[in-house]
Order: C-alpha cells, then sequence, then structure tokens
C-alpha cells in the first residue's frame, strides 16, 4: 500500500481561518485520521519552536511553527478526539512556554496543555532496535503519551539537510541529560542515527508540514522562502520525503551528494530501521501542488574533508577509551569525559559541564573529533560504539 500524503496550497496572506481549512482538507486527502486518536487518552503535539528564532515574513513566522498550523492541527485533532493533548518542546536556552507566548500561541480554549519536556521527572526508555543507543532519557510526560503529532516548519538544516517531521522529533530530548544544545547527540556519528532512533521511539500518528513561509540555508537565523502550501501525513518518511521533492532534495541520497554534507542521510536511516519507504513509487501523492520543486533550498554548507577527518578521529577516540574504559570506569564511573588526540581534556558530571561544543573545537582545533562520552562498565554500555569504526 502506498502511503497518502497530500498537499495543499495556502498563501501566507491567508487568514488564519484559511489556513485551518487547507490542512482539514490536507488531512480528508490522507483520510483515517479519527482511528488515529481511537482508543488514546494523552496526544503529544510537537511543534517546532526550540528556540527564540521569532521572526515574521508577510506575517508568518520564518523559523518556527506558525500559530495559524498549530491551532488547526489542535481542532483537527479535537474532531476525533477528546482527551488529554498536550504541547511540548524541550527548548535550548528558553522556557518553552516563553516562546510559545512569544510566538502568539493560543490554545487554552482547546484544552491543551504546554509542557516544558526538559523538566523532569525523567524516565529511561529501552530501544532493542536503537541504531546508535539502546535506551534513551525522556520526560515522563513524553512517556505516557500514546500518540505523537509533529508539527514541523518546512526549513533547510546545516546538519541533517532539512528540518521536517523526523527532526522536528529531536526537539523532545532533554537538555538536561543531553546537554543544550544537545551536544552530546548533535555530533557526528551519532545525530543522524539518534533521529531514526527516536522516530522509533515515537513514531509520529500524524504528520503535519508548515510551509506557509519556509526558511532556507540553516534551520536558525536563515533566510524565508515563500513556499505557500501545507502537508498532511500519516507516516513520516513519507511525508519528509516528499516535503524534501518539493525543497530540491532527493530524499533517497545519502552522504556525500546534496544536501548532505555533515554525515549521513537521516530518512535514509529511517527507511532502514523499518519507519517508511522515501520511494516516490511508494507515496501516493494527494491534494491541489502537484509534485515537483516547489522553491530550490539550499545548505550553508559545503562538502569537505573536514567531516570525515572528524569521524575517523572519532572513531579513533572511541578505541582509546575502549582501551581506557577500565582505568576511566575505575576513576569517572557515570560522569562524562571529553576525548581527543588520546587525551582525556575535561571530566564533569553532567554534559553541560564540560562546555560548549563549539568553544571546545575552537580551543582544541577543528580537526579534532572531541569524544563526549558517560563513562560506564561494559555491562551498562547505551552507545553502539562498533558504529564508530563502520562510519
Amino acid at each position: 500500500m502506498k502511503e497518502p500524503v497530500s498537499i495543499r496550497a495556502c498563501d501566507p496572506r491567508a487568514t488564519d481561518e484559511e489556513v485551518a481549512q487547507a490542512v482539514f482538507r490536507a488531512a480528508e486527502d490522507v483520510g483515517g485520521v479519527a482511528d488515529l486518536f481511537a482508543g488514546k487518552r494523552k496526544v503529544m503535539i510537537k511543534p517546532n519552536i526550540g528556540t527564540n528564532d521569532v521572526r515574521l515574513h508577510l506575517g508568518r513566522q520564518v523559523a518556527l511553527t506558525d500559530p495559524s498550523v498549530l491551532r488547526a492541527t489542535v481542532r483537527l485533532i479535537r474532531r476525533h478526539f477528546d482527551g488529554e493533548i498536550v504541547v511540548g518542546e524541550a527548548t535550548t536556552g528558553h522556557r518553552c512556554q516563553d516562546v510559545y507566548a512569544r510566538i502568539g500561541h493560543k490554545l487554552d480554549d482547546l484544552g491543551v496543555r504546554v509542557v516544558d519536556l526538559k523538566d523532569g521527572p525523567f524516565v529511561e526508555l529501552p530501544l532493542d532496535t536503537g541504531l546508535m543507543f539502546d535506551r534513551y532519557v525522556v520526560a515522563k510526560e513524553l512517556a505516557e503519551a500514546d500518540a505523537v503529532v509533529s508539527v514541523a516548519k518546512m526549513k533547510s538544516h546545516l546538519s541533517a539537510g532539512a528540518t521536517l517531521c523526523l527532526k522536528n522529533l529531536f526537539g523532545m530530548t532533554p537538555t538536561h541529560r543531553y546537554g543544550s544544545p544537545r551536544n552530546y547527540l548533535h555530533a557526528p556519528v551519532r545525530l543522524p542515527r539518534v533521529l531514526a532512533d527516536v522516530g522509533q521511539l515515537f513514531p509520529p500518528a500524524l504528520c503535519v508540514v508548515d510551509g506557509l513561509v519556509g526558511q532556507t540555508g540553516r534551520e536558525w537565523r536563515g533566510e524565508p522562502v515563500e513556499t505557500g502550501l501545507v502537508m498532511v501525513g500519516r507516516n513520516v518518511v513519507a511525508t519528509d520525503a516528499t516535503a524534501m521533492r518539493l525543497m530540491g532534495m532527493d530524499p533517497e541520497l545519502d552522504y556525500g551528494a546534496f544536501p548532505y554534507h555533515f554525515d549521513r542521510n537521516p530518512i535514509v536511516l529511517a527507511a532502514e530501521a523499518g519507519l517508511g519507504s522515501p520511494a516516490s513509487a511508494d507515496v501516493d501523492v494527494r491534494g491541489d501542488v502537484p509534485l515537483g520543486v516547489r522553491q530550490q533550498f539550499t545548505v550553508d554548507r559545503a562538502l569537505t574533508d573536514e567531516f570525515a577527518r572528524v569521524r575517523r578521529s572519532l572513531a579513533e577516540q572511541v578505541e582509546v577509551y575502549e582501551r581506557r574504559r577500565d582505568e576511566l570506569v575505575r576513576e569517572h564511573r557515570g560522569k562524562f569525559v571529553a576525548l581527543a588526540d588520546g587525551e582525556l581534556l575535561g571530566v564533569a558530571d553532567t554534559v553541560g559541564g564540560l562546555g560548549n561544543r563549539d568553544e571546545m573545537l575552537k580551543k582544541f582545533g577543528r580537526d579534532h573529533g572531541i569524544l563526549l562520552k558517560q563513562v560506564l562498565p561494559r555491562e551498562d554500555e547505551d552507545e553502539r560504539l562498533e558504529v564508530y569504526q563502520a562510519a
């Protein structure tokens, strides 16, 4: 069966009600929305409101999910679901509720709570099929959700190529555990595989893409693109692959090809993990916008040898870690260490205690692959370290 994905035209100058009607029509094109929430108790909606990059173009948000699209999504869900709806994000540098308010989101009348997913309490979730880790720490609020809905912004991403519904899920991982801005996970080798892992932990029941105004070049502080559309799908890989084609990106290519200049293509990895197919032959595109390049998006990152060198260096640091594990466990069990060129650069109780990754890269040189690693005995190891040798 082909996965249905709908693309509906919607001018950014449209009224909020016209935006809502475009989202509703796209959902009707896809069908089966009521079944997605049947028997559920708690729905977690993850919009893209991860930082304070609040900018408007033609009256619509450039980098963050527009209030009209988020509200339309909640209204759509409320047609079929009268249980608990929570909007959650583990923002970096700001309180989620503060960013939510500054953007202008208002959902109280629809019975929605707003939570910051970097607040505790936290739980640890196992993932036997993890590509990078076999367990992740998440907020208990998120772990208790019966369904997750990803309401993404259509924009470029320096490391992942594009920020869409899969990448949007990354913003649910708590900075309390993984550093801010998640520098433990947002690293070569780890990042694309972690995106596939989070997609396995929380496969979205519904995917909505805000393409009223897109953003090209990068994920934050990029240039606006007048794409004029909204999208709805039920499968995250099919939805993101279709969106990427509209952005002039090929979702079936991989590292070395545009726009995958940093590392592996997360969509390909997610497909390999069984989350769906990015092939156009496996997607049933519906709606009133023909599939084709809507606007050519760019990524402000060139393909260089630097990232290949960093990956090789990281693999070497993993070998150092493995050789020194017993010593490190004796002295620093449970703590986080930074390793580069075979040297121990720092030790801290938390990832954040090691300092900002960019600061460390500047201090020790950009050619150095700095491995941030929690020190664990072999029997407790949660990372698939063999991946570094194959990367």
